[in-house]
């Protein structure tokens, strides 16, 4: 396979204005840094760059950037780059310096594969927790994904980063303990109450002063009845007469 190769031409003249020129020609600015060397500024056209992009290895795609009318070529990277927030437009790309027979750390996806036997079966839901994890490996050797089956997953189960495939080429450095993908249990659906139990609970409780006068009223006619249960005292006659 043909190795890739992107030119770029030297940028002398910085700033914002002149940033926009070269954007009104269809092209953008770049840096190139990394290997304690000098940061270059360079002009590059974005069609390249998103070419790269969204290729399968995309910012993981290790590439040649070559120097228009000169025979200098440099293995990178693309770093980091910036997109118009309203047009979208790739507007600038940073570039690191890559040495093929150094170790690097990259981030790599993670792809799964399989139906889970926990919502196949039991109409179970597969939350994909962690789509990335970080690797050290040559730069020839970075993997474009890895493939982790969930196939015999049941509800409740999980597959943590301990369980992915192990390669000779690079080395997983995310935490064992991370989980990447967990099978829920189903939603539930809530049930509507029966037409009788709404109109229970819609039923406006009886006021509270009604209540309280009700069990005065009640405690009134006690009285009155405990008063008509007394027999009056007959009077004493005065001693001495008739």
């Amino acid at each position: 396979m043909k190795e890739l190769m992107v030119e770029v031409k030297t940028r002398e003249n910085l700033g914002k204005n002149s940033a926009r020129r070269l954007r009104h020609q269809n092209m953008i600015p770049g840096i190139v840094y990394g290997d304690k060397k000098p940061p270059v500024a360079v002009v590059v056209d974005p069609k390249r760059i998103l070419e790269i992009l969204h290729s399968q290895s995309g910012e993981n795609t290790i590439f040649q950037l070559g120097l228009a009318g000169t025979d200098t070529r440099r293995h990178v990277m693309i770093k980091d780059y910036q997109v118009d927030p309203v047009k979208g437009n790739l507007i600038h790309a940073d570039f690191v310096r890559i040495q093929m027979d150094a170790v690097i750390e990259v981030d790599v996806p993670v792809h799964v594969t399989g139906e889970a036997a926990g919502v196949k079966l039991d109409g179970g839901i597969l939350e994909h927790v962690t789509r990335e994890v970080r690797v050290s490996c040559l730069p020839g050797d970075i993997p474009e994904h890895i493939v982790i089956d969930v196939t015999a997953l049941k509800i409740g189960d999980a597959l943590r980063v301990s369980d992915l495939p192990t390669s000779a080429r690079y080395k997983i450095l995310a935490d064992p303990e991370q989980t990447i993908v967990v099978v829920g249990a189903p939603a539930k659906e809530e049930v509507a109450p029966a037409a009788g139990e709404a109109a229970v609970a819609a039923a406006p409780a009886e006021p509270e002063v009604i209540k309280k006068g009700k069990a005065v009223a009640e405690g009134e006619e006690a009285a009155e009845g405990e008063e008509e249960g007394k027999k009056p005292k007959e009077a004493r006659k005065p001693e001495g007469k008739q």
